[in-house]
């Protein structure tokens, strides 16, 4: 029987450096879409797999899923235009979504805890902020010509892609650039 964790290394060639739920960057886990001791079967199945960092993994969705259903998943929805992105660090449903997908996208933002601005400790919420700010300096500095995309890019380097895919939409030649960093994130994807 093959261990999941030699898993690791091809989930991070196609996904990136990046927790595939808050977009951290940071040390992962495999992570199970269906947890594994829920469905064992599905242990060393590639697409029941992806990466967690460990506050997504271990503190917030644990075995709380029995499967995929009633879920959105980075791997098989554009979460991207599903998910609303705050300044503020906070992360909601995208306006106009009807259920029962309006439910699935507000399931998945509380099974990993997507916005956590009302917990003790709001991590996500002030490295959101963070990156927000930081990614409108270096909107400034591209819009007057004082960066390039490559500087873009080193910054993006960061993590929190969707933060920067949301400041950079008035320019479509940043955002291509960007999916070119962070592999899986094509954001034109239904």
């Amino acid at each position: 029987m093959t261990n999941y964790q030699s898993y690791l290394q091809p989930l991070i060639t196609a996904f990136g450096t990046y927790c595939s739920y808050c977009e951290c960057l940071g040390k992962f886990d495999v992570e199970h879409v269906a947890p594994k001791s829920l469905n064992p079967t599905l242990a060393t199945d590639w697409n029941n797999m992806l990466l967690g960092c460990m506050r997504c993994n271990r503190d917030f969705k644990k075995s709380n899923n029995n499967n995929r259903q009633s879920y959105v998943w980075p791997d098989t929805h554009n979460t991207y235009t599903l998910l609303k992105y705050w300044p503020d660090g906070r992360v909601q449903p995208a306006a106009g979504l009807a259920n029962p997908l309006l439910q699935e996208v507000q399931n998945t933002i509380d099974l990993v805890c997507l916005d956590d601005s009302q917990q003790p400790q709001s991590h996500l919420n002030l490295a959101r902020r963070v990156a927000f700010n930081v990614a409108r300096i270096f909107l400034g500095h591209y819009q007057n010509e004082t960066m390039t995309i490559d500087d873009v890019l080193a910054g993006a380097t960061q993590g929190y892609w969707s933060v920067w895919y949301t400041v950079f939409q008035p320019h479509p030649e940043v955002c291509t650039a960007l999916e070119t960093l962070h592999p899986n994130t094509d954001i034109t994807r239904p």
